[in-house]
């Protein structure tokens, strides 16, 4: 039986509600939203067919579970960032929001957003006990494409053999981690647009603190 994700609750930021209709999906976020999910759900589907088992005939098989995950974090990323820029004090463009694949970047941008609204303690789940741990996994989904994995000269064997990192016996506990990310992506997404479509930074930054993006 599967296991639901667990209801996280987050507290309520403090800010003020405004009109703003710019969006990088140009109002495709259900469809978008749908999509990710699909990928997420082939990933999965996908993974339950692997062979954990040193096989050289399927030892490449799990490198595109890779590709199903880092997809569908990256929309997911960006849904976070499209809903909860509005806290910063300067919202992320978006068109740069679109075109930009850089789930580093994307995850810079969330642990601003996450600073912003004090949600550091709530923004946790298995595997990810703090914002370093975020970003570390983010990063380390990054760096598997498989293709520039198999590049790299200290990869490469005579016999074909694939990279230590994309075996399916390493790619399937990375996946559990990538299970928990994407709920919590989607958990703090909802929490964040149930605040509110758009809202004014006026308030959050009466401090003094600045969490501006740096755009990469």
């Amino acid at each position: 039986m599967n296991k639901k994700p667990p209801v996280l609750q987050f507290p309520k930021p403090k800010t003020a509600v405004q009109s703003d209709d710019r969006h990088w999906h140009n109002g495709g976020d259900v469809e978008i939203a749908l999509y990710a999910r699909s990928l997420h759900k082939a990933a999965k589907t996908l993974i339950a067919t692997l062979d954990l088992e040193p096989n050289p005939k399927t030892a490449w098989d799990a490198c595109p579970v890779i590709l199903l995950y880092r997809q569908a974090v990256e929309l997911h990323l960006k849904a976070l960032v499209d809903d909860g820029c509005n806290f910063l004090k300067e919202r992320t463009d978006s068109i740069t929001l679109y075109k930009t694949h850089s789930l580093r970047w994307l995850a810079q941008i969330i642990c601003q957003i996450i600073k912003a609204v004090k949600w550091e303690n709530e923004f946790k789940c298995e595997g990810i006990a703090s914002l370093a741990e975020f970003s570390a996994l983010v990063s380390e989904l990054e760096a598997l494409d498989p293709v520039a994995v198999a590049g790299r000269p200290g990869n490469r064997r005579p016999d074909s053999w694939v990279p230590n990192q994309l075996l399916p016996s390493n790619v399937v506990p990375l996946a559990r981690k990538l299970d928990a990310l994407i709920d919590l992506l989607v958990a703090t997404a909802d929490a964040l647009a149930a605040i509110g479509d758009r809202v004014s930074g006026e308030e959050m930054f009466q401090d003094g603190e600045d969490f501006k993006p740096t755009i990469q």
